[in-house]
Order: C-alpha cells, then sequence, then structure tokens
C-alpha cells in the first residue's frame, strides 16, 4: 500500500483494513462475485488464506472475475446463491459484496451462505446505504443508483433501491450472528490498493465526471423506447447537471462482521 490520500486515510476504509489483518481466512466463499473485486481486496488485506471459491450467476461477469484473478487461488462457478452446491459447515470465511439490493429472495440467499459456514466462522456483507452524513457528490451517486435501479425493473432485472442504514443492519442481525460488528466507511477498502486512488479524491476530476456521465447516457437509452423515457430523460438531465456541478463520489458503506 503505497501513501493514502487523505480524504480516503480518514474514511473508514483504513481501520476496516486493519481489522481484516487480524483473520486467517482459510478456505473462503464469495457469493455474486461479479468481477472478483471483492476477492481481490480480501487477497490483499487477509492475514492470510488458503484458498478463495466465487460464484455468480452472470457468465459475462464470471468470465471478467478469472480474467481479472488470474494466476490467483480463487475458483470461480456459475452458481445459482439460492441454491449452494456446497456441503454444510464446509468454509471458513462466507463474504457478499454490494449486491444485497440485487437479490429477489434474500433470505435464501443469506440461509444458505450461513448453512455453508463452520460454526464459529465469519460472515461478511459490506452494502452501500443512502442515508446519514453524505456529501452532494455522493448524493449524486445514489440518485444515479435509483434511476439505474428503475431502469433495470423495466427491464426485467430485480434491482432496490439503495437500503439505508437500519434497514441494512436489520436484515443482517436476522442471521443472529455472535460478536457482530458494524463499520462504517465513506469509500470502499479496495481503493487503499487502486493506483488511481488519488483521482478520486477529487470528485470534479475531469476523467471520473466524463466516466460516470457516460454510463449514465447509457444507462438511459436501454429504455428509449419506453413510455416512460420521456420522464426518465428529465431525471437523467437533472442527476447530470448535479454531477457537472458536485462531481460524483461513491455512497458509502456499511462493512458487517460476525460469528456463525
Amino acid at each position: 500500500m503505497e501513501v493514502v490520500p487523505p480524504n480516503l486515510l480518514k474514511s473508514g476504509a483504513v481501520e476496516i483494513a486493519k481489522i481484516m489483518k487480524t483473520i486467517s481466512g482459510g478456505n473462503v466463499l464469495d457469493v455474486a462475485s461479479g468481477d472478483g473485486d471483492f476477492i481481490a481486496m480480501l487477497i490483499d488485506t487477509l492475514k492470510d488464506y488458503e484458498s478463495f471459491t466465487g460464484i455468480d450467476s452472470d457468465k459475462k461477469e464470471m468470465e471478467k472475475a478469472k480474467k481479472n484473478l488470474a494466476g490467483k487461488s480463487v475458483k470461480i462457478h456459475l452458481m445459482n446463491a439460492e441454491k449452494l452446491r456446497f456441503d454444510n459447515n464446509k468454509f471458513d470465511l462466507v463474504c457478499l459484496a454490494n449486491s444485497l439490493h440485487h437479490l429477489e429472495n434474500m433470505n435464501d440467499v443469506l440461509d444458505e451462505m450461513k448453512r455453508v459456514l463452520k460454526p464459529g466462522a465469519y460472515l461478511i456483507i459490506q452494502e452501500m446505504f443512502c442515508d446519514g452524513n453524505q456529501t452532494e457528490a455522493q448524493k449524486t451517486d445514489i440518485a444515479l443508483h435509483t434511476l439505474g435501479a428503475e431502469i433495470d425493473n423495466m427491464l426485467g432485472i430485480y434491482h432496490q433501491k439503495t437500503y439505508t442504514k437500519k434497514t441494512i443492519i436489520g436484515i443482517i442481525e436476522e442471521l443472529n450472528l455472535r460478536e457482530f460488528q458494524v463499520y462504517e466507511s465513506s469509500r470502499y477498502v479496495k481503493c487503499l490498493f487502486c493506483s488511481n486512488n488519488q483521482q478520486c479524491e477529487d470528485p470534479l476530476n475531469e476523467n471520473l465526471i466524463k466516466f460516470v456521465i457516460k454510463e449514465l447516457e447509457e444507462s438511459i437509452v436501454q429504455v428509449k423506447e419506453s413510455s416512460e423515457y420521456d420522464r426518465l430523460l428529465k431525471r437523467k438531465e437533472i442527476i447530470k447537471q448535479n454531477i457537472m456541478k458536485y462531481g460524483s463520489a461513491p455512497a458509502s458503506i456499511l462493512f458487517c462482521i460476525g460469528r456463525k
């Protein structure tokens, strides 16, 4: 880890990384792995580990993960998280990052995660939230996510709006984990290891704004033929103006950890 930029240093990410450095991961299962970025973060922060298993139901994301994690001790499987094809009490650490709001049958997935976790082992859930003391730049990210969720649902893709802190904690408390702790950060732990983390210090960075607006424009095009297009187009323009005025920064996250 190189010199940490000031805003990242005070975000809460360093504290979470220090906690992870005390944990021996053993055999780790990452659910809804996407492109594998959370596994990459765990590789950088865990005290030690034996192996990683990642699962996702999206073939394209699975291929990205395989490419991004090539050469690492990681196996990626195409699998439904509601019916994990693993024995009971198999893994030493099970995690889910930035995916609660994508789970249509959330309780089934969480029950499966707990089922395959060894007694006394760690379960980690990371999730962005929409309330609290967030900057105007972060609020543009939340608005962008809210619009994206509506568009996905119009396309038949299940996608909830960003949850509040209370909702997220309430969901995880239902798992009755021991030693349950919740940490908050305005930046992701993975940012500590990113070569571009200086760029993200400034939410008005020109390249960052161009990237976010490009994503916004590409998102709205997907529903161009919808009767709701004009309404969504007006929302898109408001979000775009706010991005240009305030910039963009990822919404804050909760990092929740406990033992089975």
